[in-house]
């Protein structure tokens, strides 16, 4: 996946931009922050414009050549032979089709202006006004030519700024929501990581609302992944359902598809629950609790084994009340075709490896008896929080839907398996309700787990490539996490 070098260029300074609130000096000229900010938006706007840009100025140019032949008709001979043979230099650069080669025509073009600019200064041939007329024409030409090379492009995400939050925004809305004008947010920390939403924690000190938050933020408004609980709106009901059944999910206090102080996406807020993050999708990078074995087995127990979800309603395409009708099998099957349709009909970049894999997944869909289970879907050391010992929270529920509960097995066993007692983690899970899975089963549903989460990072990066995401850390997918999930992908097939 090739990312043009505008989109990084532009999430590069929506970086920079939000570095600035921690710098006093940033808005000032010749600070290390406005110069890295300035020199971004110059080498994006070169990038953004190219050839075309310089065409396009060449243009300009030759139009102020034509006015200067006028002007300039009592310099003499040699003067109107150079105005030609520049104009004719201009036709030159304009046939260039590889930006240093038009650049260094461009340069030799504005040399020879000069020049000839010069020579008639010496000559004394032109009388006082004629000189201020022709000063002004090449002024008001360089200055306009000289400002575009700064100015803001259409495609440069300088107007990210209206849609970023910082906490003066976040403790404007707050106040307006609460109609409580002396609120406080006394602490605010956008986090790393995470691919589909944005996550945000705050504190805030007042009367109807005082503590500690986490706000969980669409990134835009139409998602890279439809279906399931992408969307902050749907997430919002499973949590409220799975933490009044008892399961560790954070508590979210409201979802804001309005917010018409902060535009963007849709948001939740919830109260921060106790504890840290041990890893990421790939695992761990702590040392994990050694109850883990004990705990993973209890709580996707505990999951799998609840009643059917029915009191969300009619939500997505498997949390409704046909979805559990369905079997195993049909829910599995029903699964990975929607997403395989959705990247095909989505904006994507091609990947022949991963549609390849999508057709031995189709082919290979176990189909076990029993009804589905309600599913988290993402299951791992991203969306653990432990306090001690103790799983005190499973986040992000945006992937939750109705299925074969093997499915989050195959995806545990990705994510987390080599940090666990895998033996010991399945008999604790089927003595405390769950049921047994074989290794073909498993196999299928950890190349599943591989595949989805390739599928995401190519609509998340494409997302980015074409303008439609700003957030700078999707470039990193295409050369870093989905080459790593096809391989491993294939390499369980090359086991099967």
């Amino acid at each position: 996946m090739l990312i043009p070098a505008q989109r990084i260029w532009s999430a590069l300074s929506d970086e920079v931009a939000k570095l600035q609130v921690q710098f006093a000096d940033s808005d000032v000229d010749g600070s290390a922050v406005m110069a890295i900010s300035n020199g971004l938006r110059l080498l994006r706007n070169r990038e953004a414009g190219g050839v075309a840009a310089l065409r396009v100025q060449c243009d300009g140019l030759d139009g102020v050549l034509a006015q200067l032949e006028v002007m300039l008709g009592t310099a003499g001979s040699n003067v109107m032979d150079d105005l030609r043979k520049l104009r004719t230099q201009l036709d030159v650069a304009r046939a260039q089709t590889a930006l240093p080669g038009i650049e260094a025509a461009w340069l030799a073009a504005l040399g020879r202006l000069q020049a000839l600019m010069a020579r008639v200064n010496q000559g004394g041939s032109l009388a006082p006004g004629a000189k201020k007329a022709v000063a002004r024409i090449l002024t008001d030409w360089e200055t306009a030519h000289m400002s575009a090379q700064g100015a803001a492009s259409a495609c440069s995400g300088d107007d990210a700024g209206a849609t970023q939050i910082d906490a003066q925004k976040l403790e404007a809305y707050l106040r307006d929501r609460f109609d409580e004008p002396a609120l406080r947010v006394t602490s605010f920390r956008p986090l790393a990581g995470g691919f589909g939403k944005q996550t945000i924690l705050f504190d805030v000190a007042g009367e109807a609302l005082s503590g500690a938050f986490v706000m969980r933020r669409d990134m835009s408004e139409r998602p890279s992944v439809e279906g399931d609980c992408h969307r902050t709106r749907d997430e919002y009901p499973v949590l409220r359902a799975m933490r009044a059944r008892g399961f560790p999910a954070p508590e979210a206090l409201w979802v804001d598809t309005a917010h018409r102080l902060l535009p963007g996406g849709d948001f939740i807020v919830m109260r921060c629950s106790p504890g840290k993050l041990s890893g990421s999708v790939f695992g761990v990078r702590a040392q994990v609790p050694e109850s883990l074995t004990v705990t993973l087995a209890d709580t996707m127990a505990h999951l799998h084994t609840m009643a059917p979800l029915v009191d969300v309603g009619e939500l997505t395409d498997s949390l409704c009340a046909e979805g559990w009708k369905r079997s195993r099998g049909a829910c599995t099957a029903r699964y990975v075709r929607n997403l395989y349709e959705l990247y095909l009909q989505a904006e994507h970049t091609p990947s022949p490896a991963l549609v390849a894999i999508y057709g031995w997944l189709l082919d290979n869909v176990p189909d076990r008896k029993g009804p589905p289970s309600m599913l988290h879907g993402d299951f791992g050391f991203h969306n653990f929080l432990f306090e001690g010992d103790r799983l005190s929270a499973v986040l992000d529920w945006e992937f939750a839907h109705a299925g074969d509960p093997a499915e989050d097995l195959g995806y545990v066993h990705v994510t987390v398996g080599a940090a666990i007692d895998w033996a010991r983690m399945m008999e604790r899970y089927v003595a405390g309700g769950g049921e047994p899975v074989d290794d073909d089963t498993l196999r299928f549903f950890r190349v599943w787990a591989y595949v989805r989460n390739a599928t995401g990072a190519n609509l998340h990066a494409t997302m980015f490539s074409s303008g439609r995401a700003d957030d700078l850390k999707l470039a990193i997918l295409p050369v870093s996490h989905i080459p790593q999930f096809i391989r491993c992908a294939q390499a369980l097939i090359d086991e099967a």
